[in-house]
């Protein structure tokens, strides 16, 4: 999807996944033939004529034997694009076919070199670099100390995201963007492929972008999360449905070029690790979940995950509740006013979303466990030139569920954030460290309200103001 690299969590799930194949196969010969169709390819100058072909429309449905539209940069040789443009045929066909899907119409393939394919997704994400927003980031991170006094969010994020990429899929447009430098693509390179073209045959059927971004411009960021996680999810599992039926030898070529790549990249020294991890949900989370529909229902159950889609992450994590209809416990929205203040976002945090809070400061294990109960939350984040306010309301799937993620929000608080000791607040418990910042946890039943603040008095009103779910 746009915006999202394949290279860095795509490099590492296939190295690992090929090799497992290969690991199974070993004993197995098997080769695979494709006939060579050379499609039309435009460039920004001119329109070039390849080879005729013919086109014919099925009565009432998709034109049979779809080939992509392929668009070149003018710093490309035609006659590598002629070639690329062969092999990117190919691809469709075989997308269709390990997708069980036909392309409702031709996909649209830009072609372009690797330096302009960096600059684009460097200038992409530039544009929605927001300054004010990223300061208030920046800010509420510090307070988790998920970043550090000196880190530039705005640089960490084009180093995550900026990466030079393999390829990725415009839903803004319908186009799909991949570099090309040589005439041949590589094993790895023809994965990301399927995987971005598994995007564009989708939405094609699904019309799941536009959802998406809507989702996003109504702060509704549980439920975008959940979709992408299962956009991403489909195209990760089908990805390796494709690889898995490679020759072994093109396996393993595939699994040296995702794991060089992997190495490669400066995002595993210069990004915490816990973005690292939050990068991750979707691909593994979502290929889990895309991987137990296909289990109980076959292709047809991913498709109609599309209609009845996943609202939250925690039906992602567990495919069961999602299969049992499991819906979200009513909490009602936190509407913090504090003078002098502004609203910076009201929304729900969901369960992955606590799991990488607290995976800073409790082991993973812990971590998974206090989430787990989640069984709905809303907050809300306010800020103003100086201070910022993060206020949850939480309520478990069971008292035990919200004592769990209670008791690990207050080791996080008086041991990760060296907040001292708590001291007894009516039915809560509070914490005011010597550096002005404030905390303030009470809990009854399955619900309980938090609040951290970086000033003590903003942080008690938001607290006085709230009321236990």
């Amino acid at each position: 999807m746009r915006g999202i690299p394949t290279n860095l969590r795509l490099a590492a799930a296939v190295m690992f996944a090929v090799l497992a194949l290969a690991a199974c196969d070993s004993g197995t010969d098997s080769t695979t033939t494709t006939d060579s169709v050379t499609p039309g390819t435009t460039s920004a100058a001119e329109t070039t004529t390849a080879a005729e072909t013919t086109t014919t429309t099925v009565e009432g449905g998709p034109p049979a034997d779809i080939e992509p539209i392929v668009v070149a940069s003018d710093e490309l040789d035609p006659e590598i694009v002629e070639r690329l443009g062969a092999q990117l045929t190919e691809l469709v066909a075989e997308t269709e076919e390990v997708r069980g899907l036909p392309f409702l119409a031709s996909p649209t393939i830009s072609i372009i070199t690797p330096a302009e394919l960096e600059a684009r997704v460097r200038e992409d994400i530039a544009e929605e670099l927001d300054p004010d927003e990223l300061d208030v980031e920046t800010r509420l991170l510090q307070l988790f100390r998920l970043l550090g006094p000196g880190d530039d969010l705005e640089r960490l994020l084009l180093d995550l995201y900026g990466e030079q990429v393999a390829g990725f899929y415009d839903g803004e447009t319908g186009e799909m963007v991949i570099a090309g430098n040589a005439a041949d693509l590589t094993p790895y390179t023809k994965s990301v492929v399927v995987h971005e073209l598994i995007h564009a045959l989708t939405d094609q059927h699904f019309l799941f972008h536009d959802e998406w971004v809507t989702m996003l411009d109504e702060e509704r960021y549980e439920e975008a999360a959940a979709l992408q996680a299962l956009i991403e999810g489909d195209a990760t599992y089908f990805q390796f449905i494709y690889i898995q039926e490679l020759p072994v030898a093109e396996q393993l070529a595939m699994a040296t070029e995702a794991l060089q790549l992997y190495q490669e990249s400066s995002a595993q020294t210069q990004v915490p690790s816990w973005m690292l991890t939050d990068l991750s949900f979707p691909y593994e989370s979502g290929q889990f979940f895309v991987e137990v529909l296909v289990d109980d229902g076959g292709i047809a159950a991913v498709d109609s995950a599309y209609t009845d889609r996943p609202l939250t992450t925690e039906v992602i994590l567990h495919p069961s509740r999602y299969a049992a209809g499991e819906r979200t416990l009513p909490v009602p929205p936190v509407a913090v006013e504090l003078e002098g203040y502004e609203s910076y976002v009201a929304s729900t945090y969901g369960e992955w979303g606590l799991q990488v809070l607290l995976g800073e400061s409790a082991a993973p294990g812990i971590a998974v466990q206090a989430a787990n109960g989640w069984g709905g939350d809303t907050y809300q984040v306010l800020y103003d030139d100086d201070d910022v306010v993060f206020a949850l309301s939480y309520k478990g799937d069971s008292e035990e569920d919200a004592f769990e993620l209670a008791d690990a929000l207050i080791t996080m608080v008086a041991e990760h954030l060296e907040m001292g000791e708590g001291l007894a607040d009516g039915g809560g418990i509070t914490f005011n460290a010597e550096d002005g910042r404030y905390a303030h946890l009470d809990r009854i039943g399955d619900g309980f309200k938090f609040v951290l603040s970086t000033d003590a008095s903003a942080g008690r009103t938001a607290a006085d103001q709230m009321r236990i779910p």
